[in-house]
C-alpha cells in the first residue's frame, strides 16, 4: 500500500481522510486480481488518498473511474 498522501494536495497525514476506491478500468481488474494471489502485495491501482479536507469530494466520484474523477477533482482544486 502507499502511505496516506492526499492525492489533490500531497499532505501527509495519519488521522483523518481514508482511502476512496474509484470504478475500475479492464486494466485495474486485471490488477487487482493479481493483487489478490498469494504472496503479491501491492496497492490497488483504483484506490487514492485523500485527506479531511478533499475526502467527500473523492468519494461523490467514486462511481467513476480514476481517470475520469482526478480529472474532475483537479479542476475543481486548481490542480
Amino acid at each position: 500500500m502507499k502511505p496516506p498522501e492526499c492525492t489533490i494536495c500531497d499532505k501527509r497525514f495519519l488521522a483523518g481522510g481514508g482511502l476512496v476506491y474509484f470504478s475500475e478500468t479492464p486494466e485495474d481488474k486485471k490488477q487487482n486480481e493479481k493483487l489478490k494471489q498469494k504472496g503479491m502485495v501491492g496497492h490497488p491501482p483504483n484506490a487514492f488518498w485523500f485527506c479531511d479536507e478533499h475526502i467527500a469530494s473523492a468519494q461523490k466520484l467514486a462511481e467513476l473511474t480514476k481517470i475520469e474523477a482526478l480529472e474532475l477533482l483537479k479542476k475543481k482544486y486548481n490542480t
